[in-house]
């Protein structure tokens, strides 16, 4: 799954983007990938800041990772109990884990 970013240019020649929560199946008869829309979140300019974010700390809480801002600081999220060999490392926002 992943966040897709599409876009479309209106008639005064503005471009309006979209979000949307995708996942990429393979097409039945063709072999192709083809993306399907899970969430569609609305437009970029009118979209809640607040509720990805939100959604990303419920994504990292679950993977047990900890989230970290863009100024450096780390996300106030509280992390599942883990094992004590498991590397739980910082992860900054809008980066791979691994």
């Amino acid at each position: 799954m992943y966040l897709r970013t599409t876009q479309r240019k209106n008639k005064d020649g503005s471009i309006v983007q979209y979000y949307q929560l995708a996942h990429n199946e393979r097409h039945p008869v063709t072999g192709k990938p083809v993306a399907r829309i899970i969430h569609n979140f609305g437009r970029a300019d009118r979209l809640e800041r607040d509720h990805l974010v939100r959604l990303c700390r419920s994504i990292a809480r679950v993977c047990g990772l900890l989230l970290q801002g863009p100024d450096g600081h780390r996300a106030m999220l509280p992390l599942p109990e883990t094992d004590s060999d498991q590397d739980v490392s910082p992860v900054p926002l809008g980066a791979s884990p691994h």
